[in-house]
């Protein structure tokens, strides 16, 4: 099972993290939880939180590319780190079968392990309010 935030991520491609600062319509902000696929943020200097979908009026810090590409592993659905050759790196797993019980007591190597990722990991600031550059 994933959590709402790691949904979020994997679903609308943004770096949204509990703790993290963001822009709320140009007022600072922190996240403070996700629900229902939506985020929950504290503008600053306010009591009450905002909800607010994770791609309206929000905007991320930009997050330095990783040093190793990540992807999404299509069996465990993770955010992992890729080999050179672009397929899911060594990772483990300790899911559940198909009927709903333990399938290991300890965890494994996962079965998607040198398949090619679900989609790669990219963190967008926002897909339509990018900060602009400054030289």
């Amino acid at each position: 099972m994933t959590s709402t935030m790691e949904w979020i991520r994997r679903t609308y491609d943004v770096p949204a993290r509990h703790g993290m600062r963001i822009e709320f319509d140009g007022k600072p902000a922190t996240i403070v939880g996700a629900g229902g696929g939506y985020l929950r943020f504290r503008i600053d200097g306010e009591k009450r939180r905002t909800v607010g979908h994770p791609c309206y009026r929000i905007v991320y810090p930009a997050i330095p590319e990783p040093v190793r590409p990540r992807g999404w592993c299509k069996h465990c659905m993770q955010d992992r780190a890729m080999t050179a050759d672009g397929v899911m790196g060594r990772h483990h797993w300790s899911g559940r079968n198909y009927s709903g019980s333990r399938s290991y007591r300890w965890s494994k190597p996962c079965p998607g392990v040198g398949e090619p990722p679900w989609k790669p990991v990219r963190n967008l600031t926002h897909p339509g309010e990018q900060r602009e550059a400054t030289s």
